[in-house]
């Protein structure tokens, strides 16, 4: 079976990025300081290869989005 990592984005009050990565197992992993939305693509990119290589998927976390009332 193969693994899987997710990973989610967060943008800082400063206007960088943060992709927070949590593994299969547990294990949490932070890049933070990325300045731009293509830095961020480059990184995931990157990531995404990591992961193939490793035989584990890579999955966005799904947003949590407040209920239309």
């Amino acid at each position: 079976m193969a693994r899987r990592a997710s990973y989610r984005i967060t943008e800082c009050p400063d206007g960088r990025f943060t992709i927070t990565v949590t593994l299969a197992g547990g294990g949490t992993h932070t890049r933070d300081g990325l300045t731009s939305p293509a830095a961020v693509e480059e990184a995931l990119a990157l990531l995404r290869d990591l992961m193939t290589a490793c035989g584990a998927c890579l999955v966005e976390e799904p947003t949590l989005g407040l209920a239309a009332e």
